[in-house]
């Protein structure tokens, strides 16, 4: 019952976002009462913090480092499962209103905090051999090419082509560096 609470919650605040959607409208999504909800989650901000840590790309790092992959496995591994996520509306509608509770929300904002400082420097040793300034911002930059296709995928350019493109540009950037 509790995941059909949580499914329900990620369709309507996808559509709604998070503060403009009402408790009632997740209750008859999920074919539940109010209450019910309020049984599994003290309060609709319990309910939102829920929704939201599982939107943040965290758990695809986690797994993909849980798998000791090193240079380009790493990125391929985190780029699919990326772009297999958030290639779902509501997963992506999700992850934009998720960004924005940063303000509201310290504990996500610690989460996204650790995505962009803990997890890109450990990323950048398995991807790189190292965890240097510049080797942080490819990371950072590999990130920020997924956002983007995924908000606008580039027209005429599928997700694979992408995706092998996006890891060849920063893979190559960083051997340049290295070669000077």
């Amino acid at each position: 019952m509790r995941e059909k609470i949580i499914s329900s919650a990620m369709k309507v605040f996808s559509k709604y976002g998070y503060f403009r959607a009402p408790v009632q409208l997740i209750a008859k999504e999920a074919g539940v009462s109010k209450g019910l909800i309020f049984w599994y989650f003290r309060s609709k901000y319990e309910l939102i913090m829920e929704i939201a840590r599982r939107n943040l790309p965290l758990e695809i790092i986690d797994s993909c480092l849980e798998k000791d992959l090193e240079g380009r496995s790493m990125l391929e591994c985190i780029g699919r499962s990326y772009i297999d996520k958030y290639r779902d509306p509501v997963q992506r509608n999700l992850l934009l209103h998720t960004l924005a509770l940063t303000t509201s929300f310290p504990k996500i904002a610690e989460d996204i905090r650790r995505l962009c400082e803990e997890k890109t420097k450990i990323i950048a040793e398995k991807v790189f051999g190292e965890a240097s300034p510049r080797a942080r911002i490819a990371i950072r930059a590999f990130f920020g090419g997924l956002m983007c296709y995924m908000l606008r995928p580039l027209e005429g350019i599928d997700e694979q082509a992408f995706l092998e493109n996006l890891i060849d540009i920063v893979l190559a950037k960083q051997r340049a560096k290295k070669q000077q």
